[in-house]
């Protein structure tokens, strides 16, 4: 019976291999074509060599119980180890992704799912938690906070882009290039020249607009901000950001359908 198990279990991991490989076109539907077809060869298989064994002919009602025992102990065997390859090829080849999360009163939180979705699920919520990602707010938002955002983000995308596959998520790759692009311009742009003149003004608690003195913790950022001598450029850059990342394709690549800031 052992030669016969050896025997099988090398014509799964064959099969396994052979299957999850072969280049076709499928249509987009809820249920994976080739791993019914897989489940449904394997058990053929499986099906046959219990039926060759002989130990279930001429088999005395004594002996029927013990029979279907090694039978089902066999069937699961089988069971195992095929969703054992299934997974290990799903994790070659990028399908899943297995993370575990940070510890907490309940233990461990395990997430198994497809790297693509984690990726869709983990950037998505993040970037629509930026709000001046979207909507900057000149009367209130302090640009030197905004920079510190878009740096979190693109350092956040560019860390889990490793999540997708280049081909097979090719839409989306894309798309996550492009947030990476357009962000490192901007930083690259404005980062430096801003940051360097905020921190001046903090330091000095003082800024002289039109000959007049204005103290810096005596009014608000706005009025501060617009002292910058790239303010009218700098909001420019961020408008083009807010509408690019509010256009209906960055919504329909994270499925971003709505903000806990937008108005309702």
């Amino acid at each position: 019976m052992s030669i016969y198990i050896c025997i099988a279990l090398v014509i799964v991991l064959v099969l396994i291999f052979l299957m999850r490989n072969i280049k076709i076109q499928q249509k987009e539907t809820g249920t994976p074509f080739w791993d019914i077809v897989l489940i449904l060869l394997v058990f053929f298989l499986l099906a046959y060599i219990l039926t060759s064994l002989k130990v279930f002919y001429n088999t005395l009602v004594k002996d029927y119980i013990v029979t279907t025992k090694d039978m089902l102990q066999i069937l699961f065997l089988f069971i195992l180890i095929i969703a054992f390859f299934y997974v290990l090829v799903g994790f070659l080849g990028k399908r899943y992704t297995l993370r575990v999360d940070k510890f907490n009163i309940g233990g461990i939180n395990v997430l198994f799912d497809r790297s693509n979705e984690i990726y869709i699920k983990t950037v998505g919520t993040f970037i629509s938690s930026k709000r001046s990602l979207f909507n900057f707010k000149r009367e209130r938002d302090n640009i030197y906070e905004v920079l510190n955002v878009y740096y979190e983000v693109y350092n956040f995308i560019r860390s889990n882009l490793e999540l997708l596959d280049p081909i097979k998520d090719k839409a989306l790759y894309s798309t996550s290039v492009d947030i990476l692009k357009m962000l490192n311009q901007f930083l690259s742009k404005h980062q430096n020249d801003y940051r360097r003149w905020y921190d001046k003004v903090i330091s000095d608690d003082e800024i002289y607009s039109h000959g007049k003195k204005i103290v810096v913790h005596e009014t608000t950022i706005e009025r501060v901000q617009k002292n910058y001598y790239r303010y009218a450029k700098i909001l420019k850059d961020i408008d083009e950001v807010n509408k690019y990342m509010s256009s209906q394709s960055i919504r329909n690549a994270f499925r971003i359908k709505m903000f806990d800031w937008e108005e309702k």
